[in-house]
């Protein structure tokens, strides 16, 4: 039998820019991994998880239940935080494998909690029914050349 070690890098974004970094495999220092210091944050990460039509993509963030967790929290889901969660294998001295097993991105769109955890909910930034959409402006730079109207020609 052999064991895989997992751990998840977490980025928060803020609508002004600010970034928060943080991983929940390490307790001993803070993880310094492609240039960055990444704290621990005791979490658990849900993965993804669709409805049976696929029109809703959704996961989960649990942390402990305290104050401090429940304000950030709160803040995360009034705020529209942007969460980037990467999961990487990890070696026996936790040193992440690149490249990641899994690169995701939310919005944090609601929370609940009771006294076992807290539980931030995170839905796809793509879901324009339940949340608002990020604001992402392409330019040809980024994608080549834009339609300037709605007609296609073929040929």
């Amino acid at each position: 039998m052999s064991v895989v070690v997992i751990g998840n890098f977490l980025t928060f974004t803020k609508h002004d820019g600010g970034r928060s970094y943080w991983q929940n495999f390490f307790n001993d220092n803070a993880v310094s991994f492609d240039g960055i210091s990444w704290n621990l944050l005791p979490f658990v990460y849900q993965g993804a998880t669709k409805t049976k039509n696929g029109d809703n993509i959704s996961s989960q963030l649990t942390l402990p239940t305290n104050q401090l967790t429940l304000a950030w929290t709160r803040d995360a889901v009034n705020n529209s935080w942007v969460a980037e969660v990467r999961t990487y294998q990890l070696t026996d001295t936790y040193t992440p494998i690149t490249p990641p097993r899994g690169q995701e991105i939310w919005l944090c769109t609601g929370m609940s909690y009771n006294t076992q955890g807290t539980q931030l909910e995170l839905s796809s930034p793509l879901d324009a029914i339940e949340s608002r959409v990020p604001n992402l402006r392409f330019t040809a730079k980024q994608v080549g050349a834009l339609p300037s109207t709605g007609a296609i020609r073929s040929g």
